[in-house]
């Protein structure tokens, strides 16, 4: 990243502490709530709101803003008046001086080899509860306790999902283990997804998405930042209990463009040195042995880029292109040696309400694969310091559920009906560590060629919340006879609030 963009984001925070105070809600949408996300997309489109919505978790306060603010006067077709209906609603049984809400859920079935933005679970067997109590609209804690049946990672009770956030002026100030998931696509984020569990993470974030009042930077219209370090696990292969930091900048300059700006970093840990010296080489770029830094002071990995969202750039339809590319290594203070995704996506209303999505995707996770100066293999997620686990969490990557090398197509489509239940579908086709053989891929050590089909429906039965998918794999490594399994959950949960 350049110095120039450095000192432009440090004068957007600065500018943004001094914005008047919020409407205090100091909750979060999490990620993997696929329904809001739909929805918001739509009346983002339908230019009802205006909201960037490629980050989640999503502030409670700047959905609340954002509605609050509504043009309703463009919502006047079914399935964008029922989808203004369902947000509302959202707000109103989620808000804050609620009281105390409680939640409990099981899930049961097979995990499938990749995950999606809403997944249903990570382990075969899973049970927990919840509890929420928020301190008058400022302060909000959340306690979930998990029990995972034979998990992957060997912890058996986890607290994913948990926060403790407050809100001062217009920021969010929060302890959480949230999943985050920065970038438009559908099947999977570059840099930062919900495929690894979420880490332990103190974060800082923008409660409402309101413009900048300066009408120097006013142009910029609704913007998010976001910014955190997160600890790692403790025991690791490579570098035990490092950092891990992660901040990001959205802006929507125009109603129909959402821009993001995500950088990412590994430092610290036991066996490197941990100072504000390392934290401001880290910062600044100087991580290129033999350029910047020695292997003895390289302060850590890191990965940046942006990624854009952008509603009928040609003609009046109702389609959308997106595209996430994010720099494995970096040139001249810019990230380099770029890993890939494109997308296209569109939406057609229902005359009784109901809503049908769909989208079309490709991802490359291999550098440079793209551009006539590459391809490089064993680049992605793996890293000269960090060279055995990588950017990798208890043992699935940070970025890209197909892990480095992969090459993936995808597409699917949801149904949201008028009751708010969703149906959803997607196909997946594969090439999977391309050039292999690499042992740190947490998805497939060789080369394979992978294929899936997978159905699913979330919805309310008897006033219970229930999810079911569905669906069937194929991994054929080189070489070796294929595989065909049948993956997917059924999850039910019941909340009640006193």
């Amino acid at each position: 990243m350049s110095r120039g963009a450095r000192w432009c984001c440090g004068l957007m925070l600065a500018l943004g502490l001094a914005t008047s105070a919020a409407r205090a809600d100091a909750g979060w949408f999490e990620s993997g709530d696929s329904l809001l996300r739909n929805d918001l997309l739509l009346l983002n489109d339908a230019q009802v709101i205006r909201l960037p919505v490629n980050q989640w978790p999503m502030p409670r306060a700047a959905v609340r803003y954002a509605i609050g603010n509504a043009k309703e006067h463009f919502a006047g077709g079914a399935a964008v008046s029922a989808a203004l209906q369902r947000v509302r609603a959202r707000l109103e049984s989620s808000g804050p001086s609620k009281g105390m809400s409680f939640e409990a859920w099981m899930a049961a079935g097979q995990a499938g080899l990749v995950r999606d933005f809403d997944t249903v679970a990570r382990e075969n067997g899973e049970a927990g509860v919840g509890a929420r109590v928020s301190a008058g609209e400022r302060a909000e804690v959340s306690l979930k306790v998990i029990g995972a049946f034979d998990p992957a990672d060997d912890q058996v009770l986890r607290l994913d999902g948990s926060h403790a956030s407050v809100q001062l002026g217009n920021w969010l100030l929060s302890a959480n283990a949230l999943d985050r998931w920065w970038g438009p696509a559908h099947e999977s984020s570059l840099i930062l997804s919900n495929n690894a569990r979420p880490m332990p993470t103190v974060m800082v974030e923008r409660a409402e998405a309101r413009p900048f009042e300066t009408p120097w930077l006013s142009w910029l219209g609704p913007w998010r930042f976001s910014f955190g370090i997160s600890a790692m696990e403790s025991e690791r292969q490579d570098i035990d209990a490092p950092l891990f930091m992660a901040w990001r900048v959205v802006v929507m300059p125009f109603h129909d463009i959402e821009l993001g700006f995500s950088r990412t970093a590994q430092f610290c840990g036991e066996q490197l040195e941990c100072n504000f010296s390392v934290f401001g080489n880290m910062l600044a770029g100087n991580d290129n042995v033999g350029i910047d830094a020695t292997d003895e002071n390289e302060p850590g990995n890191q990965m940046a880029g942006f990624d854009i969202r952008w509603a009928s750039p040609i003609g009046n339809w109702p389609y959308a292109i997106y595209s996430q590319m994010i720099g494995e290594d970096e040139s001249s203070y810019l990230p380099a040696k770029y890993i890939s995704q494109f997308g296209l996506e569109g939406w057609s209303p229902r005359g009784d309400g109901g809503l049908v999505q769909w989208f079309a995707e490709y991802a490359t996770t291999t550098c440079s694969d793209t551009s006539s100066s590459g391809p490089y293999y064993n680049c992605a997620y793996n890293q000269g310091r960090f060279n055995i686990e990588g950017y990798r969490y208890r043992g699935r990557v940070i970025g890209h559920t197909t892990d480095n090398d992969a090459q993936t197509y995808s597409a699917g489509a949801t149904y949201t009906a008028p009751d708010g239940a969703l149906w959803s579908g997607t196909a997946r086709m594969s090439r999977l560590n391309r050039e292999g053989p690499d042992l740190a891929n947490t998805v497939s050590a060789g080369q394979a060629d992978y294929a899936a089909l997978e159905f699913g429906w979330k919805g309310k039965w008897r006033s219970e919340t229930l999810s079911v998918d569905l669906g069937v794999e194929s991994l054929e490594p080189e070489g070796l006879d294929r595989k065909v399994e049948a993956f997917g959950f059924l999850r039910w949960q019941h909340n009640f609030r006193l």
